[in-house]
């Protein structure tokens, strides 16, 4: 009995806990959803993105804590940001941005040392409650060139309203959508950003504090070199220990137990 209860209890503390990436910057596997995105900038429900991991970012100043996730349909890749120090979105008119996330897709995973006509950088950035806008950004071989909006791209930044699991509530999430059919390859290279750019102009020091990116790529310029981006493979199951129902899985365990402590009397 006392083993069946362990069991119990171990299946149960791994159904409420965080999946974290082991390490900060190590390869991450995108699963395939069992819970469908809704691009509103916020979870919208308590189990919207618990079927995908969870990797912690730097913070390029202080002790702030940031996390994304990615997970697809086998239609889309889904990106979602949380920064857990920034607890209010603003729009910067004299910047002419606010809270942003930056997406970098390496698509052929050539990891070149400067962006080449495969690589794509997208901006989804705070205007309004209702506005993010989004810039897209291609390279040329040499540098980033602005170019035309890559269509069935979606982003929207905005307030997490209790539904994430991380306090405080509020705080800002940024969600982004982008069609698969623009990545080349299984694996890809990816570079992600969170931050504020609304207090870039008025307090650099607060502006750091808020600053995320994975992964690290200490010295390296990673914002134009993709060799330093992080590996994102697309697996075509669910992450089963994220994706479980805990009522089923649950109730497979006392089953279980109730089983093996029969026998163990029998």
């Amino acid at each position: 009995m006392v083993f069946a209860l362990s069991l119990l209890i171990l299946s149960l503390a791994a159904l409420t806990s965080v999946p974290v990436s082991a390490s900060i910057g190590a390869p991450v596997t995108c699963p395939l959803l069992t819970q469908a995105v809704t691009i509103d900038g916020k979870w919208t429900s308590t189990t919207e993105w618990t079927d995908a991991p969870e990797i912690q970012m730097t913070v390029a100043s202080g002790n702030g804590v940031g996390y994304f996730r990615v997970k697809h349909d086998a239609t889309n890749l889904y990106v979602l940001g949380e920064s857990l120090v920034d607890t209010a979105v603003e729009y910067n008119s004299t910047a002419g941005m606010g809270d942003y996330m930056s997406v970098f897709l390496d698509t052929l995973y050539n990891q070149g040392t400067a962006p080449q006509t495969d690589d794509y950088r997208f901006i989804a950035y705070y205007v309004s409650a209702t506005n993010t806008t989004i810039m897209t950004r291609k390279g040329d071989g040499t540098a980033w060139v602005r170019v035309a909006p890559v269509q069935g791209v979606k982003a929207m930044v905005g307030l997490d309203d209790g539904n994430s699991p991380h306090p405080p509530h509020p705080h800002v999430i940024f969600e982004m959508s982008i069609p698969l059919s623009l990545i080349l390859g299984s694996t890809f290279g990816f570079f992600i950003r969170l931050s504020d750019s609304s207090v870039w102009w008025s307090n650099s020091n607060q502006a750091y504090a808020m600053h995320f990116f994975w992964p690290n790529g200490g010295s390296a310029p990673q914002g134009v070199e993709p060799s330093s981006w992080g590996t994102i493979t697309i697996s075509s199951t669910p992450i089963l220990e994220f994706s479980s129902s805990p009522l089923t899985t649950t109730f497979a365990v006392l089953v279980f137990a109730g089983v093996y402590t029969k026998n163990r009397h029998n």
